[in-house]
């Protein structure tokens, strides 16, 4: 009798544990599965039920499904499929690798976390825990953060085409004249005195002088906005040059002294068009705070200087143009933020420009007040191909 009530007792206990244990894992607010080495299904907590209220219970999705993986999505390959999950799940389980799945549920789409932990009993039987903890709030957030900053992107792009359309509109009003200048000329020639042979070669090969610069700023500028994105190896006097020649007419219209203190052949490996975008961008800038205040400087100029020191450059582009109030200097990177007349500014020019250097050639950009005006410093790691 003794040993009957023991026995009863040890039986008591041990469906007590599992309740208990069944009651803390039911509790938890991720889903839990545990499956033998047969890839069996042996338990699946409840919290499976609150996103999938279909099944109505544990046992009825363990009739319809031999494996979770079976509802993961495959339409996107950012997550992993069930396909991925069968034939990686010992590498996953022994490592103890992170993936992320995508399941939707009537109409409903959900982000977990998957995790697989491999547990040996004492039975020397293995077993594995599959956790599943819902991310769907930060995917979320974080496919917002990533089509905000295609936007940005494009809105960035689409703001320095238009500086260099207008650039480019300086660049051949000039050239335009001349052009007009010549037909005029030829015109007049042909209505006093006649054309010579001599006036057709010299009107032949002026035009054509013009219309090849002409057509040279079209390359530059097709150039300029190349799609691009391999790394290549580049000097950075070129790089600053061959921006400056999109700037050098309005400049020249604004009295603006554009002085490049650049003569040293420094090479560096990186985005060559996205560098002399950003370039752009900076000597832009200094060209319009420098026309806000234009009744307060004697003398506009811009600056650019390039420093090597310790495996790194330094490229400094400083004006005169007045500074930025140091109330919102600190502001000047965000997004949407300009200091500029309404009109004048989008606010994304140095918020790209930041990103370019910052998360694609993995530098540092900064700007300062120096003097009467304002400095940006870029800093670049020199490395090799």
């Amino acid at each position: 009798m003794e040993s009957f009530e023991k026995e009863l007792s040890n039986i008591n206990r041990e469906l007590n544990e599992k309740s208990y244990l069944a009651g803390i894992l039911d509790a938890t607010v991720n889903i839990i599965i545990l499956r033998d080495d047969n890839r069996r299904l042996l338990y699946i907590n409840k919290q499976l039920l609150n996103y999938f209220p279909h099944y109505k219970s544990i046992d009825l999705f363990d009739r319809e499904h031999d494996s979770i993986s079976e509802l993961f999505d495959s339409d996107d390959k950012e997550y992993i499929d069930e396909e991925y999950y069968h034939k990686n799940f010992d590498y996953i389980a022994k490592n103890e690798i992170l993936h992320k799945v995508k399941i939707t549920y009537r109409d409903k789409t959900h982000y977990f976390k998957l995790t697989i932990t491999k547990l040996q009993l004492e039975s020397s039987k293995s077993y594995f825990v599959i956790i599943l903890a819902d991310i769907t709030k930060l995917e979320l957030e974080r496919k917002k953060n990533i089509q905000q900053e295609r936007i940005l992107q494009q809105q960035a792009k689409m703001a320095s085409m238009g500086e260099m359309i207008g650039n480019i509109a300086h660049q051949w009003r000039q050239p335009l004249n001349a052009l007009s200048s010549l037909t005029v000329l030829l015109g007049i020639r042909h209505r006093t005195r006649g054309i010579t042979e001599s006036d057709m070669l010299q009107f032949k090969v002026k035009s054509n002088y013009i219309i090849q610069n002409m057509s040279k700023t079209i390359d530059d500028f097709k150039n300029f906005f190349s799609p691009k994105k391999e790394k290549e190896r580049f000097c950075i006097r070129d790089a600053i040059s061959e921006t400056a020649v999109f700037i050098e007419t309005s400049y020249r219209d604004y009295n603006i002294e554009l002085i490049n203190r650049v003569n040293k052949n420094i090479e560096i490996v990186g985005y060559k068009n996205e560098l002399e975008q950003v370039f752009l961008n900076i000597l832009n800038n200094s060209k319009d705070a420098i026309m806000e205040n234009i009744k307060d400087i004697a003398k506009p100029i811009v600056t650019i200087d390039v420093i090597e020191f310790d495996g790194m450059i330094k490229i400094e582009i400083a004006d005169n143009g007045g500074g930025v109030d140091p109330k919102v200097i600190d502001r000047v990177f965000e997004p949407y933020f300009s200091t500029k007349f309404e009109s004048n500014g989008t606010g994304i020019g140095l918020y790209m420009s930041k990103m370019i250097i910052e998360g694609s050639m993995g530098g540092k950009l900064v700007l300062k007040n120096r003097d009467n005006g304002v400095v940006v410093i870029i800093e670049l790691v020199l490395e090799n191909i």
